[in-house]
């Protein structure tokens, strides 16, 4: 059958139909990474999708506080096609650069159609495989030490207990809350690896830019918005 013309159209049209499924089935694997060790911080963000030809990293190595603004390191690395870029900011975040997010935040909002129901309807497809939150406080005396372990605790399981509403939870969460009766001390380490498949996440992303074209211009006034100094 192969050697008749039809066949090799045949097999072709086959393998590219079977490329293409595996390849939207394929998983787009989000992991993320904060810890807090006295007054040293860091966090990291990373994407990777169709089994690592794209990956994204963002890393914060490094945070301190310089009177009434927080001083960053940023690190930001991208993978495509076998084509890497690393660039470093250094970034100062004061009140001003909060209240102007919340600005852009409110314009977004306004600008997109139903943004949150958006949000609502994608994170149902999100699969969270894995999280781990450890934490170690103290205060120096030990009812006030006692009195803060339980309220972190009362923090984590609210925080897990809405994600849960909100995405699947494939495994069960791991969490530890350790109270330091020695000294005063805080120390926390979390981690998390959510999911979703790459043809929701491809589908996500044209059911974003359709809400955005109910408005005039919408795609290129969110992209004013965000990337507006």
């Amino acid at each position: 059958m192969l050697g008749h013309p039809f066949g090799w159209i045949w097999a072709g049209g086959f393998f590219v139909l079977f490329a293409l499924i595996v390849l939207l089935a394929s998983p787009v694997v989000v992991s993320g990474f904060v810890r807090r060790i006295g007054n040293n911080d860091d966090a990291e963000l990373s994407v990777k999708a169709l089994f690592g030809l794209i990956r994204y990293r963002y890393k914060v190595p490094f945070m301190s506080m310089n009177g009434m603004s927080l001083k960053v390191d940023e690190q930001v690395s991208k993978s495509s096609a076998g084509i890497n870029s690393w660039k470093e900011y250094n970034d100062e975040i004061d009140s001003d650069k909060v209240v102007s997010a919340i600005e852009k935040y409110k314009h977004i909002l306004h600008l997109t159609r139903d943004l949150k129901g958006w949000v609502r309807d994608t994170l149902t497809r999100v699969d969270l495989t894995d999280w781990r939150w450890s934490t170690t406080v103290g205060t120096g005396d030990a009812m006030w030490t006692a009195m803060a372990t339980g309220a972190v605790w009362s923090v984590k399981t609210g925080i897990i207990g809405l994600l849960s509403q909100m995405v699947h939870v494939k495994n069960g969460p791991i969490m530890e809350v350790n109270p330091d009766f020695q000294r005063s001390s805080f120390k926390t380490e979390w981690s998390c690896v959510a999911q979703i498949r790459f043809g929701y996440a491809i589908l996500a992303a044209l059911q974003l830019l359709a809400r955005m074209k109910k408005w005039k211009k919408g795609a290129k006034t969110w992209k004013n918005i965000l990337f507006r100094a």
